[in-house]
Protein backbone atom coordinates (compact mmCIF):
# COMPACT_ATOMS: atom_id res chain seq x y z
CA UNK A 1 0.00 0.00 0.00
CA UNK A 2 3.04 2.26 0.81
CA UNK A 3 4.00 1.43 -2.69
CA UNK A 4 0.50 3.16 -3.89
CA UNK A 5 0.74 5.79 -2.25
CA UNK A 6 4.37 6.84 -3.36
CA UNK A 7 2.95 6.38 -6.85
CA UNK A 8 0.13 8.67 -5.93
CA UNK A 9 2.74 11.43 -5.39
CA UNK A 10 4.72 10.48 -8.32
CA UNK A 11 1.83 10.70 -10.55
CA UNK A 12 0.79 14.54 -9.08
CA UNK A 13 4.22 14.86 -10.23
CA UNK A 14 3.86 14.26 -13.26
CA UNK A 15 0.82 16.82 -13.46
CA UNK A 16 3.31 19.25 -12.30
CA UNK A 17 5.83 18.24 -15.26
CA UNK A 18 3.13 18.38 -18.05
CA UNK A 19 2.34 21.63 -16.77
CA UNK A 20 5.60 23.13 -16.77
CA UNK A 21 6.12 20.80 -19.87
CA UNK A 22 3.01 22.82 -21.55
CA UNK A 23 4.19 26.53 -20.62
CA UNK A 24 7.56 26.07 -22.13
CA UNK A 25 5.91 24.50 -25.17
CA UNK A 26 3.57 27.16 -25.82
CA UNK A 27 4.50 30.26 -24.00
CA UNK A 28 8.13 30.24 -23.83
CA UNK A 29 9.57 28.65 -26.73
CA UNK A 30 7.29 31.06 -28.91
CA UNK A 31 8.65 34.01 -27.14
CA UNK A 32 12.22 33.00 -28.41
CA UNK A 33 11.01 32.51 -31.99
CA UNK A 34 9.93 29.05 -31.97
CA UNK A 35 6.13 29.43 -32.78
CA UNK A 36 5.30 26.30 -34.22
CA UNK A 37 6.44 22.50 -35.18
CA UNK A 38 8.08 24.07 -38.08
CA UNK A 39 10.18 26.42 -36.31
CA UNK A 40 10.59 23.73 -33.81
CA UNK A 41 12.36 22.16 -36.89
CA UNK A 42 14.67 24.55 -38.02
CA UNK A 43 18.14 23.84 -36.49
CA UNK A 44 18.90 27.55 -37.34
CA UNK A 45 15.62 28.75 -35.08
CA UNK A 46 16.52 26.16 -32.08
CA UNK A 47 20.36 27.16 -32.19
CA UNK A 48 19.15 30.35 -31.58
CA UNK A 49 16.56 30.15 -29.47
CA UNK A 50 19.07 27.72 -27.55
CA UNK A 51 21.61 30.89 -27.37
CA UNK A 52 19.28 32.97 -26.28
CA UNK A 53 18.31 30.87 -23.02
CA UNK A 54 20.11 27.50 -22.82
CA UNK A 55 18.26 27.65 -19.44
CA UNK A 56 14.66 26.89 -20.67
CA UNK A 57 15.80 23.98 -23.10
CA UNK A 58 17.98 22.34 -20.05
CA UNK A 59 14.37 22.32 -18.42
CA UNK A 60 12.95 21.33 -21.14
CA UNK A 61 15.04 18.22 -21.03
CA UNK A 62 14.56 17.78 -17.65
CA UNK A 63 11.22 17.55 -17.61
CA UNK A 64 11.67 14.13 -19.57
CA UNK A 65 14.22 12.39 -17.61
CA UNK A 66 11.69 13.38 -14.41
CA UNK A 67 8.86 12.31 -16.00
CA UNK A 68 10.23 8.75 -16.62
CA UNK A 69 11.56 8.43 -13.36
CA UNK A 70 7.71 9.72 -12.02
CA UNK A 71 6.18 7.20 -14.88
CA UNK A 72 7.71 4.19 -13.88
CA UNK A 73 7.09 4.38 -10.29
CA UNK A 74 3.40 5.07 -11.30
CA UNK A 75 3.01 1.67 -13.19
CA UNK A 76 4.53 0.01 -10.56
CA UNK A 77 1.95 1.25 -7.95
CA UNK A 78 -0.46 0.19 -10.37
CA UNK A 79 0.60 -3.13 -10.89
CA UNK A 80 0.88 -3.95 -7.31
CA UNK A 81 -3.09 -2.31 -7.16
CA UNK A 82 -4.28 -4.80 -9.76
CA UNK A 83 -1.81 -7.79 -10.36
CA UNK A 84 -3.90 -10.10 -8.40
CA UNK A 85 -7.05 -9.37 -11.34
CA UNK A 86 -4.91 -9.03 -14.46
CA UNK A 87 -1.51 -10.21 -13.86
CA UNK A 88 -0.61 -10.15 -18.21
CA UNK A 89 -1.86 -6.80 -18.43
CA UNK A 90 0.36 -5.54 -16.03
CA UNK A 91 3.14 -7.10 -16.80
CA UNK A 92 2.97 -6.59 -20.50
CA UNK A 93 1.70 -2.60 -19.23
CA UNK A 94 5.01 -2.48 -16.94
CA UNK A 95 7.55 -3.99 -19.64
CA UNK A 96 6.35 -1.03 -22.17
CA UNK A 97 6.37 1.53 -19.65
CA UNK A 98 10.09 0.96 -19.07
CA UNK A 99 10.52 0.85 -22.34
CA UNK A 100 9.02 4.07 -22.89
CA UNK A 101 10.93 5.75 -20.39
CA UNK A 102 14.07 4.45 -21.49
CA UNK A 103 13.77 6.56 -24.79
CA UNK A 104 12.27 9.20 -23.08
CA UNK A 105 15.80 9.34 -20.58
CA UNK A 106 18.03 8.74 -24.16
CA UNK A 107 15.77 12.01 -25.54
CA UNK A 108 16.80 14.47 -22.58
CA UNK A 109 20.03 13.26 -22.23
CA UNK A 110 21.29 13.11 -25.96
CA UNK A 111 19.92 16.66 -26.78
CA UNK A 112 21.60 17.42 -23.51
CA UNK A 113 24.60 16.26 -23.88
CA UNK A 114 25.37 16.40 -28.00
CA UNK A 115 23.80 20.54 -28.07
CA UNK A 116 26.62 22.13 -26.38
CA UNK A 117 29.51 21.43 -28.68
CA UNK A 118 26.82 21.78 -31.52
CA UNK A 119 25.55 24.94 -30.91
CA UNK A 120 28.88 26.74 -30.26
CA UNK A 121 30.34 25.78 -33.27
CA UNK A 122 26.78 26.74 -35.04
CA UNK A 123 26.71 23.31 -36.93
CA UNK A 124 23.13 23.29 -38.49
CA UNK A 125 23.62 20.33 -40.34
CA UNK A 126 25.03 18.42 -37.39
CA UNK A 127 21.91 20.07 -35.14
CA UNK A 128 19.56 18.75 -37.66
CA UNK A 129 21.23 15.04 -37.62
CA UNK A 130 21.10 15.15 -33.76
CA UNK A 131 17.56 16.55 -33.86
CA UNK A 132 16.64 13.93 -36.05
CA UNK A 133 17.75 11.24 -33.05
CA UNK A 134 16.05 13.49 -30.43
CA UNK A 135 12.56 13.94 -32.43
CA UNK A 136 13.27 9.58 -33.04
CA UNK A 137 13.57 9.00 -29.57
CA UNK A 138 10.76 11.13 -28.07
CA UNK A 139 8.22 10.09 -30.47
CA UNK A 140 9.46 6.27 -30.08
CA UNK A 141 8.70 6.92 -26.14
CA UNK A 142 5.25 8.56 -27.34
CA UNK A 143 4.09 5.83 -29.10
CA UNK A 144 5.23 2.84 -26.32
CA UNK A 145 3.97 5.16 -23.75
CA UNK A 146 0.58 5.19 -25.15
CA UNK A 147 0.51 1.25 -25.29
CA UNK A 148 1.37 1.22 -21.85
CA UNK A 149 -1.44 3.33 -20.90
CA UNK A 150 -3.71 1.52 -23.18
CA UNK A 151 -2.72 -2.11 -21.41
CA UNK A 152 -2.85 -0.42 -17.99
CA UNK A 153 -6.26 1.15 -18.91
CA UNK A 154 -7.72 -2.18 -19.95
CA UNK A 155 -6.29 -3.77 -16.95
CA UNK A 156 -8.34 -1.06 -14.79
CA UNK A 157 -11.56 -1.63 -16.28
CA UNK A 158 -10.97 -5.49 -16.16
CA UNK A 159 -10.19 -5.34 -12.33
CA UNK A 160 -12.41 -2.64 -11.11
CA UNK A 161 -9.72 -1.19 -9.10
CA UNK A 162 -9.60 2.36 -10.55
CA UNK A 163 -12.75 4.39 -11.29
CA UNK A 164 -14.80 2.74 -14.37
CA UNK A 165 -14.43 6.45 -15.81
CA UNK A 166 -10.80 7.43 -14.83
CA UNK A 167 -9.83 3.73 -16.56
CA UNK A 168 -11.44 5.04 -20.00
CA UNK A 169 -9.72 7.96 -19.70
CA UNK A 170 -6.46 6.11 -19.11
CA UNK A 171 -7.55 3.74 -22.33
CA UNK A 172 -8.11 7.34 -24.46
CA UNK A 173 -4.83 8.96 -23.51
CA UNK A 174 -3.02 6.43 -24.72
CA UNK A 175 -4.55 6.20 -27.96
CA UNK A 176 -3.73 9.74 -28.16
CA UNK A 177 -0.49 9.05 -27.99
CA UNK A 178 -0.44 5.78 -30.08
CA UNK A 179 -1.50 8.03 -33.16
CA UNK A 180 0.89 10.82 -32.64
CA UNK A 181 2.94 9.84 -35.43
CA UNK A 182 -0.14 10.56 -37.20
CA UNK A 183 -0.05 14.80 -36.58
CA UNK A 184 2.21 15.09 -33.77
CA UNK A 185 0.58 18.36 -32.82
CA UNK A 186 -3.25 17.39 -32.82
CA UNK A 187 -2.72 13.95 -31.05
CA UNK A 188 -0.45 14.78 -28.73
CA UNK A 189 -1.45 17.91 -27.55
CA UNK A 190 -4.94 16.31 -26.72
CA UNK A 191 -3.28 13.48 -25.25
CA UNK A 192 -1.06 16.35 -22.58
CA UNK A 193 -4.08 17.92 -21.77
CA UNK A 194 -6.00 14.44 -21.14
CA UNK A 195 -2.83 12.99 -19.41
CA UNK A 196 -3.04 16.05 -16.89
CA UNK A 197 -6.32 15.28 -16.33
CA UNK A 198 -6.02 11.69 -15.47
CA UNK A 199 -2.86 12.35 -13.67
CA UNK A 200 -4.33 14.55 -10.81
CA UNK A 201 -7.09 12.26 -10.79
CA UNK A 202 -4.91 8.62 -10.03
CA UNK A 203 -2.88 10.91 -8.38
CA UNK A 204 -5.91 11.53 -5.68
CA UNK A 205 -6.73 7.89 -5.66
CA UNK A 206 -3.55 5.94 -5.03
CA UNK A 207 -3.23 8.48 -2.39
CA UNK A 208 -6.26 7.54 -0.57
CA UNK A 209 -5.53 4.37 -0.64
CA UNK A 210 -5.64 2.45 2.84
CA UNK A 211 -2.69 1.26 4.46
Amino acid sequence: MKLQKIGGVASLANAVLTVIFLVILLVVFPRLGLMGPEDSMDPAKRIAAWAASPFTFFSFELVYILYAIAALVVILALRERMQAGAPILTQIALIVTAISCALYLAAGLVEHVVRLPIVSARDTSAYRAAMGVYFGLSDGGDHAFGWASLVIGLAALKTAKLPRILGCLIILVGLMFILDFLSLFFFAMIGLWLWLIQAVWLGMVLLRTKE
